[in-house]
């Protein structure tokens, strides 16, 4: 047996993506679904095999469609109102509009030019104060957005809405500024799956043979109580070229409600210096080598150890698009702990890219493949896999106003295809197997006062494979609090 599909377990919140496959007796199911989501940030490499790679691609276009048109209607609306603010340099109303609209583009130094102007002659306006802060927030130049920020906080007549907004965005710039920067995310709440034991629904084949489930492995739902910890510390170096000293940690536990054998902790921790590449010449460019490691258990006992190293170059090629292909290496040993798995320990080695595409202010567009080998010391426990997945953010202004930040909706899909490189004489001795798993969902996250927001998931998965113990489908839905700092 091989890596296999941690979602059923792991909400898309977390994962993008891990190997798929699933077995019928339960414990197998549970170890197996956990020994991949220690890959936490690095899931995807170079390869997609042909299929997924079209079924990517129509995914992709269907999501950003509709944007099309409007973005081509704003590129000439902010033509139009440039040339009238040149024309009527003290009509704030069009220069206003002229910044409402290049922003959404994402064109945030034409937008600070025309407010800079607007200051120069007005040095009074505490609205233009504010959003400057904001958009040199946006560009991570924040020293400027404190100044900014700061300057808007002294005026008399700063009203209630924007002295909240400011209040919230101000401690972040802060922070940045500082050359040891701690944060971190947490998340808790209630998740349901009605297929919570990860039953294929129908006969499997042992041995060859053709057999039927046993009642204690059909399908059952059940909910459970979650919590996700993020947490991140960076060392700046301030040595002029951006050199900075990244810790990530990762951790995530659950508890069910009915099915305890099923209870799922684990943990992830990388740490390595992210390096300026050409500074003198680039903005942005670095290469990050890296070592990392992590540990799980299933139903209260020790089940995976990793540990490895990896290495990533971060590209920004343009302030909108930026590409980041790595290499990773893991040796994961297995320590079952008694739990039945016929997986076993064994060499990962991943090749991965990911990019990410700015397509105005409030949309963004990413996408993620890989390309991972799995060396064993059984053939029917090596594996291939490509996977790769879409996913597109919309970002929008939230119902009430004393709401500092904005609401966004994120669907996306996700495309894995494993191959074994051999078949497993427990399961049958003729058939290889190979799964082909899809899954779907969005993710709705819901600020609602500064660093508190309320965070729900929706994700419908489904495996197809050459052998009936690994087929599967799941459903489940995810929600709760959520706080970072």
């Amino acid at each position: 047996m091989h890596p296999v599909t941690v979602q059923t377990l792991l909400p898309a919140a977390i994962l993008w993506s891990v190997p798929g496959s699933i077995d019928a007796r339960r414990h197998t199911l549970l170890a197996l679904t956990v020994n991949r989501a220690l890959e936490m940030n690095r899931m995807f490499g170079t390869a997609l095999f042909a299929k997924s790679r079209r079924r990517l691609t129509v995914s992709l276009v269907a999501l950003l469609l509709p944007a099309i048109p409007a973005l081509a209607q704003d590129a000439a609306q902010q033509e139009q109102l440039f040339q009238q603010m040149v024309a009527q340099p003290t009509n704030y109303d069009v220069t206003f509009e002229f910044v409402r609209v290049a922003t959404a583009r994402g064109d945030f130094e034409a937008a600070i030019g025309a407010l800079e102007r607007l200051l120069y002659y007005q040095p009074k306006l505490t609205r233009v104060k504010y959003e400057l802060g904001a958009l040199y927030f946006r560009l991570r130049s924040y020293e400027m957005a404190r100044h900014y920020f700061s300057e808007a906080l002294k005026a008399p007549d700063l009203d209630p809405i924007t002295r909240e907004r400011i209040e919230t965005y101000l401690p972040d710039a802060e922070k940045q500024l500082q050359p040891s920067r701690f944060s971190g995310y947490f998340q808790t709440g209630l998740r349901y799956q009605d297929n919570a034991n990860f039953s294929p629904g129908g006969a499997i084949q042992v041995g060859g043979q053709s057999l039927a489930l046993l009642p204690i492995a059909t399908q059952m739902h059940d909910w459970n109580v979650y919590g996700v910890a993020g947490l991140s510390h960076d060392y700046d170096f301030q040595n002029q070229r951006g050199d900075i000293f990244e810790t990530r940690f990762t951790g995530y536990a659950t508890h069910q409600f009915k099915l305890t054998d099923l209870d799922v902790a684990l943990f992830d921790i990388s740490a390595g210096p992210r390096l300026a590449l050409f500074p003198e010449l680039v903005q942005g460019w670095a290469v990050k080598p890296y070592a990392v490691g992590g540990r799980a258990w299933v139903g209260g006992r020790g089940y995976l150890a990793t540990v490895g190293a990896g290495i990533a170059l971060i590209a920004p090629i343009t302030d909108r698009f930026s590409l980041s292909p790595g290499f990773e290496w893991r040796r994961a040993d297995v320590t079952s702990g008694g739990i039945a798995t016929g997986f076993g320990s064994a060499d990962w080695y991943t090749g991965s890219v990911a990019a990410t595409f700015l397509l105005t202010n409030t949309v963004k567009t990413e996408g993620k493949a890989l390309y991972r080998r799995g060396e064993a010391a059984l053939p029917w426990q090596s594996f291939n896999q490509w996977a790769g997945e879409a996913a597109i953010t919309f970002e929008f202004a939230p119902p009430f106003p004393m709401i500092s930040r904005n609401w966004s909706v994120t669907p996306f899909v996700r495309l894995i295809r494993t191959e074994l490189d051999a078949p497993n004489p427990v399961v049958d001795p003729n058939i290889a197997e190979l799964d082909r798993e899809w899954i779907a969902g969005a993710v709705f996250n819901t600020p609602l006062w500064r660093n508190i927001a309320f965070t729900t998931t929706v994700q419908y998965d489904k495996t197809a494979s050459s052998l009936p113990n690994f087929s599967q489908r799941n459903f489940s839905v995810m929600a709760g609090p959520s706080a970072r700092f």
